[in-house]
């Protein structure tokens, strides 16, 4: 049994983890915590670097049915302390509110009645970030620990992996971007490519992004899985930018792209794109320029209607041929929603286009209660922004 600490947007990271383990069973779930059944250690450990929306991912060890009884709990950690000082963290997930400061002090004399050297690191009593697991090193020492106490049960399990936060920052570091265009998060980037479903198939698979402005779901690509990647854009500073950051992710992450090519290319005329002459392509994974980058005291009605009839233009038109050429694969595509005074505003357009060209797939199946949007799509929003993404994965009728 493992356990997947999740970011926010949850939803986002739920959805991640059923596009590469379609047949795992959850036997809880929260805003925070999701525990499941039927998941494969070695699979799991070889894509974890690979999983954009996960924090930290951990294995069950046993489980208790009674809170008062946390000496057990205590005994299950004693095993892991070494002879020299240990440190050590218990972070808490909780359906049933327990005091997490009272638990450490009482694990710390526990652990001295037994003459054993330890320290916790959580800090002012609260669960560790990222960043501290890996300076401490407990994953190596297995004393990362994690308990969650559910509605008649305690569970208790070590960390077996933390998100490289490191690796982000490398990602960023040198490679060239445009601040007027705007920028796909990495992490974003690392879902969409995941939740196209590509990664689950034995055979040799190509991704292409038609919109590729900054190239960051294609570098995405490069960096998690060593795929063939194309892709297209009609801007011509663009193409010769992704370039640049080809090359600068390849020296940084050492890849050895198998293959890879980059065509200027107007989206609405998909059909005549050379990639799909030229190659089998198995998703397309994109997003386009979300347009003007608004500030809160620019922001109106009138100017996102204005956007919404122009990007809907070319919409229609990337839709109409790419059902023209019989596209049968995935397309996880994320399109811009709009915050103006408090209230959501929606790519209405859009949705009519998806009805007449699409068919929207779920992201979870019918048995999970979690439900996506209103439209079965994904929201991806941050509290200092003004334009949020919304993400579809569609097929064509």
């Amino acid at each position: 049994m493992f356990a997947f600490e999740l970011w926010r947007e949850y939803r986002l990271s739920i959805a991640e983890l059923y596009s590469l383990f379609p047949k795992m069973e959850v036997v809880y779930s929260d805003e925070k915590i999701l525990l499941v059944n039927n998941i494969e250690e070695l699979k799991l450990i070889g894509i974890a670097p690979k999983l954009g929306w996960t924090i930290k991912i951990i294995k069950v060890q046993s489980a208790e049915y009674r809170m008062q009884n946390i000496e057990k709990i205590f005994e299950y950690m004693k095993d892991f302390f070494q002879e020299k000082k240990t440190n050590y963290a218990i972070n808490f997930y909780w359906k049933v509110k327990a005091n997490q400061k009272d638990f450490l002090l009482k694990s710390k004399k526990y652990f001295a009645k037994l003459w054993l050297s330890t320290r916790f690191v959580n800090q002012d009593f609260n669960n560790i970030k990222s960043y501290l697991v890996t300076k401490e090193k407990l994953i190596n020492t297995e004393t990362d620990f994690n308990v969650i106490f559910t509605n008649n049960e305690i569970f208790i399990w070590n960390t077996i992996y933390v998100q490289d936060i490191d690796s982000y920052a490398k990602r960023d570091f040198g490679k060239t971007r445009d601040m007027q265009i705007g920028m796909l998060p990495p992490k974003l980037a690392q879902i969409m490519i995941n939740l196209s479903g590509i990664k689950i198939q034995e055979w040799p698979r190509a991704i292409y992004d038609p919109f590729c402005g900054l190239w960051t779901i294609l570098l995405e690509a490069i960096i998690a899985w060593d795929e063939e990647v194309y892709w297209s854009d009609i801007n011509d500073d663009m193409v010769k930018t992704t370039k640049k950051n080809i090359e600068f992710i390849k020296d940084i992450f050492n890849n050895d792209l198998k293959t890879y090519e980059v065509v200027n290319l107007d989206a609405k005329n998909i059909a005549n794109s050379s990639i799909f002459i030229n190659h089998t392509i198995w998703a397309i994974v994109t997003e386009w320029y979300l347009w003007e980058i608004f500030w809160k005291n620019s922001i109106n009605l009138e100017k996102v209607e204005k956007q919404r009839i122009l990007l809907a233009q070319i919409y229609e038109k990337f839709f109409f041929w790419l059902k023209k050429i019989w596209f049968a694969w995935n397309i996880v595509i994320s399109f811009p929603f709009w915050e103006i005074r408090w209230k959501y505003n929606y790519f209405e357009e859009i949705y009519e286009i998806i009805n007449e060209y699409c068919v929207i797939s779920e992201f979870f199946p019918d048995s999970f209660e979690v439900q996506s949007s209103r439209s079965w799509s994904l929201l991806y929003k941050r509290p200092d922004q003004t334009v949020w993404r919304e993400i579809f994965r569609l097929q064509i009728k």
